[in-house]
């Protein structure tokens, strides 16, 4: 099976390129000095004949009809030239040619080659076709492409004066392109419905193949190279409607059309040029391989910068961009041979059929700069690389489809876990953070009132439970970063005894003191600070505890903290969680730190969670050069304990790093100041109600009155009869989002003065800030907001003249 393929191939491609010829008889005359002698050619046995060779040219004549001793010949098929092979530019001319045939000759028959572009043929005096209207200028020309078969009328001397008329001013190659053909009514008609036979058969095979691989497409979507592969056929049926032998849609086409067609044909070629460099990156799709087809891809988009040239120079840049293309494909043949060198299936198939497509097409670039006068073939090339694909594609099915139903499963399974995963990142970050925005706000705002020392301590479990449970949203968002690697550390100097009262102390406040003890002991005095990252620690704490305090009903949950001194300023920091909840059941221990794995998923009331937190911690104490142990009695109680080095000191130490982070803004009339120092036009657009709030409250705090806006066009019109300095651009909006506000404003041209905008959005994924810079914001901020933030963001932007602006 695997031989025969290859020769059905080769068979297939030597009866298209036989045909694609009239004749291939070695004794066929050829015209000399512009007279080409038929006397001894048998039309009704030896078939139709080809009028190549020398015909006479006068250049800028059309009715020279004397012979002269300086006469120029040009070979035809061919680019015009004088005697001596110098091309002529554009223009126009008129070729000439002696048919002397023999007697008693039956009426004869003339089926025209590619002229380019418009053309007269003359027998004698008489006009017998015209293709376009003739002129002998660029305006006065109107080109059209032709192929037909006219009479050629009776003669008595024997001798058929055949002349050719032709302009040339739309196209940068001009003459006779492929061979006239001469012969009986029989011959030509044959010739000819030959030629149309094969131009429609290739079209409905690739038309065929093309179908087909669409509808497989339809019913497995995963296999992208059936659509890229009915692209290409597809692609290249349509080219053969205007490249073929017979170019039979120029029958069909009006005058006037022939320019859109030159730049079609351009376009086309460079859709089937891409669509196949797409196809063979499908099928091998290697690293290595990604500077060969971004070459490509280059090489193929060139074109498009010629687009809006004149015809003739686009023309000229569209033969030379053939040859371009020709050059860069080869390279594609690295990644095919490379395959079959690897034996992968089909590989060599795949092989045979490129060099034959490319074979063929290097043919068609000579034809094209008039160096073989041959059809075109290009088209038999794609029926070859069509037919032999779909034999490719098929072995590949086959081979799929006995690991389809595994691969598919897996496939699915990877999907719904990243798709789960995306989800649940971003709704929690949205939908919590947007209510936290008006929890942390206000807080903050209660705190620069006149509050009592008992309303203080309330306002700071408050203000210490609201940030700690932004920070368990922030771990579980980083949890992505944790697994790629893509994690840092923030070090800090934390006091450490402050810092575990008030972790001990907000679960205290959760729990029935009858019911349950929380305690904290320190078995030796701790350092005063820890150098360490203080949100991951409290993360890590507040995971632990939680899940303690979760399954222990009754008893006590214990925080035990010892510091083991290490060389120089550095200690090893060892906390142990114990309790004396329901214990886990040994056989279950394995799967603690499992993300989205659940113990004691059978008491659901329990066991409300994503199932992250042991993961997260167990990930987070890693990062920090730690490790997390657990030992459980199922019944009894369960003692987690992890150890981590890090460095301490007496006191803390504020870094350059740290000094540029925005300090707390104090009760006092700091506010009025920043308002005073930068005179700015603030909006703020905002659909929720409770974030309008807490940001007019801010921004008043800060000695601003800002405008507001709650929707998309509104905030399109405030821009524009506003002219804010600053704006705070919620992301999520109804109407239209912040994204699209965003282009609107940087893309408007009405309005004159373009705003600092900034993000404000609950969505804190590294993709979401990407988005939004991409978009034309100037800066990104995240929900809830922070008085320090806003205080900090107004100075960085005020510093950058936009004051000045306002003066």
């Amino acid at each position: 099976m695997k031989i025969l393929r290859p020769i059905f191939l080769f068979v297939l491609l030597v009866f298209s390129l036989s045909g694609c010829e009239s004749n291939n008889l070695e004794n066929v005359p050829l015209a000399k000095k512009g007279v080409i002698d038929l006397r001894g050619w048998d039309f009704e046995t030896m078939g139709n004949v080809s009028l190549n060779g020398e015909w006479k040219i006068d250049w800028k004549n059309w009715n020279q009809t004397e012979d002269s001793n300086h006469s120029e010949f040009t070979i035809v098929p061919g680019h015009w030239t004088n005697s001596l092979s110098e091309k002529y530019p554009t223009g126009f001319a008129k070729l000439s040619l002696k048919i002397l045939i023999p007697e008693n000759t039956k009426t004869l028959y003339l089926q025209n080659g590619i002229t380019r572009n418009a053309f007269e043929i003359l027998v004698g005096d008489e006009s017998i076709y015209k293709s376009g209207i003739i002129g002998e200028s660029f305006s006065t020309e109107t080109p059209h492409l032709n192929v037909q078969t006219v009479a050629i009328p009776e003669t008595k001397d024997r001798e058929i004066k055949l002349s050719l008329k032709i302009s040339c001013f739309h196209y940068h190659i001009c003459g006779v392109a492929t061979p006239y053909s001469l012969g009986n009514h029989a011959g030509i008609n044959k010739s000819f419905l030959e030629a149309t036979s094969r131009d429609i058969f290739v079209l409905t095979s690739l038309l065929t193949l093309a179908f087909f691989h669409f509808v497989l497409y339809i019913f497995w979507r995963d296999e992208k190279t059936h659509i890229l592969f009915a692209s290409v056929c597809f692609l290249a049926a349509a080219r053969l409607l205007s490249i073929g032998e017979t170019r039979f849609i120029y029958n069909y086409l009006p005058l006037g059309v022939y320019e859109i067609m030159v730049r079609v044909n351009g376009i086309s070629f460079v859709l089937l040029y891409l669509s196949f460099v797409l196809y063979v990156r499908e099928i091998y799709n290697d690293e290595k391989y990604k500077l060969i087809y971004r070459v490509n891809f280059f090489v193929a988009s060139l074109l498009f910068l010629a687009l809006p040239l004149d015809l003739l120079t686009f023309s000229k840049f569209l033969a030379f961009h053939l040859v371009f293309s020709l050059f860069a494909i080869f390279g594609l043949l690295y990644p095919i041979i490379h395959g079959v060198i690897l034996k992968k299936p089909g590989a060599r198939l795949f092989l045979f059929s490129v060099i034959a497509t490319m074979s063929l097409f290097s043919l068609d670039i000579l034809t094209e700069f008039a160096k073989k006068g041959t059809a075109y073939l290009a088209q038999y090339g794609f029926l070859v690389f069509g037919l032999s694909q779909a034999l490719f594609i098929a072995d590949r099915m086959i081979e799929n489809f006995k690991n389809k139903e595994r691969l598919k499963q897996e496939k699915e399974s990877a999907e719904a876990k990243v798709d789960f995963k995306t989800t649940f990142l971003s709704t929690m970050s949205h939908e919590i953070r947007t209510p936290m925005n008006g929890v942390l706000g206000m807080a903050q705002l209660l705190q620069q009132t006149n509050l009592s020392e008992e309303q203080k301590e309330y306002l700071n479990l408050i203000q210490f439970s609201g940030d700690n449970l932004l920070l368990l949203i922030n771990d579980i968002l980083d949890l992505s970063k944790l697994e790629s690697g893509q994690f840092e550390l923030h070090l800090e100097p934390v006091p450490l005894q402050k810092f575990m009262n008030d972790c001990i102390n907000l679960f205290k406040s959760q729990a029935d003191p009858n019911k349950l003890k929380i305690e904290l002991e320190f078995l030796n005095p701790p350092p005063a600070y820890l150098k360490t990252d203080q949100r991951r620690l409290a993360q890590i704490l507040t995971n632990l505890l939680s899940n303690a305090v979760k399954f222990t009903e009754k008893g006590a949950v214990t925080v035990i903290v010892e510091t083991i001194p290490l060389n120089g300023n550095s200690v090893r920091l060892k906390v142990s969680v114990k309790d004396t909840g329901i214990g886990i059941p040994e056989d279950r221990i394995i799967n603690l730190f499992q993300p989205f794995s659940q113990v004691h998923s059978h008491l659901t009331e329990k066991t409300i969670g994503t199932g992250l937190g042991l993961a997260i911690t167990k990930k987070l104490i890693e990062e920090m050069g730690g490790s997390i142990t657990v030992q459980s009695v199922y019944g009894r109680g369960s003692n987690f304990s992890f150890q981590f080095a890090s460095q301490f000191q007496s006191e803390a130490i504020v870094t350059d790093e740290e000094q540029e982070k925005p300090e707390p803004i104090p009760k006092i009339t700091q506010g009025s100041l920043l308002a005073e120092k930068y005179p700015l036009k603030i909006l703020v657009a905002d659909d929720d109600p409770i974030s309008q709030k807490v940001s007019s409250l801010f921004l008043k705090k800060l000695g601003y009155s800002n405008l507001q806006t709650d929707n998309g066009e509104k905030t399109l019109d405030m821009v524009r009869s506003e002219s804010p300095d600053l704006l705070f651009m919620d992301v999520q909006m109804p109407d239209m989002d912040g994204i699209t506000v965003t282009k609107c404003i940087r893309q408007s041209k009405t309005i004159t003065k373009q705003p600092v905008i900034i993000a404000l959005t609950a969505n804190v994924l590294e993709e979401e800030k990407q988005r939004c810079l991409s978009a034309g914001m100037d800066d990104f901020m995240t929900k809830p907001l922070l008085l320090r933030d806003l205080d900090f963001m107004i100075r960085k932007w005020a510093k950058k003249d936009l004051v000045q602006s306002n003066k």
